[in-house]
Parts: C-alpha cells; structure tokens; sequence
C-alpha cells in the first residue's frame, strides 16, 4: 500500500486565522526544569513523547528524551526544548489551558501558538503548522514559545517577514500522540479539538511495510517521524518542483 500524503489542499481546508492567548503561556522557559539531553552530533527535537535526532543525511533515529523526576501534574505531561546540555522543561498546565472532553472527543481552548503575533495554523497528521506572523495589535508582546521550530516562509507568495512554524509535539488530552486524530477549530480563540483514534501513518503511531508512514515521515525503531525539519514553506508551489510536508520543502523521492 502506498504512503498517504498531505496535499496542499488538506492545509488549505483546514486553515483556520488564531490568535494566540496571554504571553505568561507562552514560553518554554516559563518555570521550566532542567532536563539534559545526550544528543549526539546532530539536529534533534520532541516528537510527541518522544526524542529524535537526524544527522547529516536526514536519517532519523530514537534517543534518550530525560524529563524531571518528578510527575507533571496533568496527563498533558511535560513539554520541552532546547539542545543537549540546555535543554529546559516545563509543566504542560503552566503554559496552556487543559482539555475538556466529553467521550472520545476532547477541546482545548488557546491552544499554542508560536508566539503572541497572529497566526494561521493547521493540524497535519500529529503537528501543528503555523504561517504568520503579524505583531499583536495594541498589546506589548511576550516572549515566543521556543518549543516550536520555525523558519521563513519562501516561494512566489511568500508576503515579506512572513514565517513557517511547525510544532513536533503538540499538547494531547493523555500526551500520547499516536492515540489521537486533531484538527485546529474556527475562530479567533484558537481552540484545539482531538477525537481518540490516530489517522494511519500520523506520527508517533507505530509502522511497518503493511502500514507506512505518511508522505514526509519515515519509520524510525518502529514509529512514524518526520523528516528533518526545515521550515520554509506552507505550499508545494513554494518548494521549486518538490513538495511541501510538515512545513519543510522536500525534493521527489525523498520521505
């Protein structure tokens, strides 16, 4: 069976303008713990819960990912950022509202966001993709959440200081990424809403040759990550003849 992939359409449909919630929620920093990391020579980021590590070839593979010693004081887990030896974590509650769910389908007011400015994000197969940002208007803003791995946007309709942000691991009901299917709800809170049973091929679920992983991802230590990040693009038609997945521009025949 072929891989599944995200065409430029599913982030068009799903494109909804938010606007971030109060700058105390947004950064990483905010009370966060150290939480060292022994990452090898390469780039390396949280997928779900999860860490990965790609090195110069792109090729992924699973590392240590240490979190503080003791338990977060929600399901929503710890969040964190940072390379190696500077890597920080912070409590999930403190910097974003938690879910209220009725059954198998849970919302999240606010949900996060890059930073204060106003953004248009989307959910793609387990990450949140943003494209802005303009400045918030009459308010001083806050510090931006430094989880998120961002880059600028570029491409024919590329606006000037325009930006691409993809987020790896994104707040779920239990911080269990391969469990639930997301999607970025209407209006300007922001709200984030997640139904339980991932889509096939999402990152953070499990793969193999019958179930492959979704155009972008490949199967690392047998579940789904994303190709290295290199956020430039919100478009395929911003790639130059490649295509664009997870925010980052990729040539045909690559994952």
């Amino acid at each position: 069976m072929p891989a599944r992939a995200l065409p430029s359409l599913f982030v068009v449909a799903l494109a909804v303008a938010c606007h971030a919630a109060p700058p105390a929620s947004r950064a990483v920093g905010a009370n966060a713990i150290p939480a060292p990391a022994a990452d090898p020579d390469a780039r390396c980021a949280d997928v779900g819960t999860r860490r990965i590590c790609w090195d110069a070839a792109g090729t992924a593979s699973v590392v240590a990912r240490p979190v503080p010693s003791a338990p977060a004081s929600t399901p929503l887990g710890w969040r964190c950022a940072g390379p190696g030896p500077s890597r920080l974590c912070a409590d999930r509650a403190a910097g974003a509202p938690g879910f209220s769910c009725a059954g198998a389908r849970c919302a999240q007011r606010h949900a996060r966001r890059p930073d204060d400015g106003e953004w248009t994000c989307v959910e793609t197969a387990g990450a949140t993709l943003c494209l802005g940002s303009a400045p918030p208007a009459g308010v001083v803003a806050g510090p931006p959440d430094v989880a998120w791995i961002c880059g600028a946007r570029r491409g024919p309709r590329a606006a000037r200081g325009e930006r691409v942000c993809v987020d790896l691991s994104p707040d779920f009901p239990d911080a269990d990424m391969g469990a639930w299917s997301c999607r970025a709800g209407n209006g300007a809170v922001g709200t984030r809403v997640c139904e339980r049973g991932a889509r096939a091929g999402s990152l953070g679920v499990t793969c193999e040759r019958a179930r492959p992983c979704v155009d972008g991802a490949a199967c690392a230590e047998g579940r789904c990550v994303p190709a290295r990040p290199a956020p430039s693009c919100w478009l395929d038609e911003d790639c130059a003849g490649g295509a664009c997945r997870f925010g980052s521009c990729r040539a045909e025949g690559l994952p």
